[in-house]
């Protein structure tokens, strides 16, 4: 198996989490279950959504978790992805799982987790699709083409 080349999100977010904390991450790839996932994030575009379940956006990149001394596993990035297999029917995911023996950044994980669930941490399965944008409009087609390139300037 060939390990996971690093991430642009993977690096950036293990040298802040690094500084911040002053602990050091340990990175490796390993296959993660969808329902211990719990979501940092509030929400997931419908556009991205979308994209993702239909085009195959960014479906050969793992996804980004982190699990700490206190076991709880919270996604880094990679929400639609995670969540397009979840509605598909999948049960786990690759992952590039980043490790670390900070109960402080467990906290912080856990903080983060309640605040954009609206006071309890939420499942993948839990997080809201929404179009904020009108689907059709002129708005998605700027976002969807805002995505593509971003693909296509990390595929460079």
């Amino acid at each position: 198996m060939n390990p996971v080349r690093p991430d642009p999100v993977d690096r950036v977010w293990r040298e802040y989490a690094e500084r911040k904390f002053g602990v050091r991450l340990d990175r490796h790839e390993a296959d993660v279950h969808l329902a211990q996932l719990v979501a940092t994030q509030s929400e997931i575009e419908q556009v991205k959504y979308e994209l993702v379940r239909d085009e195959g956006y960014r479906a050969d990149q793992p996804i980004v978790v982190y699990r700490g001394p206190l076991g709880r596993v919270f996604i880094v990035d990679g929400h639609t992805r995670a969540r397009v297999v979840w509605d598909t029917g999948g049960r786990t995911i690759r992952a590039v799982l980043l490790t670390s023996p900070s109960v402080e950044l467990d906290v912080e994980f856990a903080r983060i987790a309640e605040a954009v669930g609206g006071g309890r941490p939420r499942r993948i399965g839990e997080v809201p699709i929404t179009d904020r944008l009108g689907v059709g409009s002129e708005a998605w087609h700027r976002r969807r083409q805002e995505l593509l390139r971003d693909l296509h300037a990390e595929c460079r």
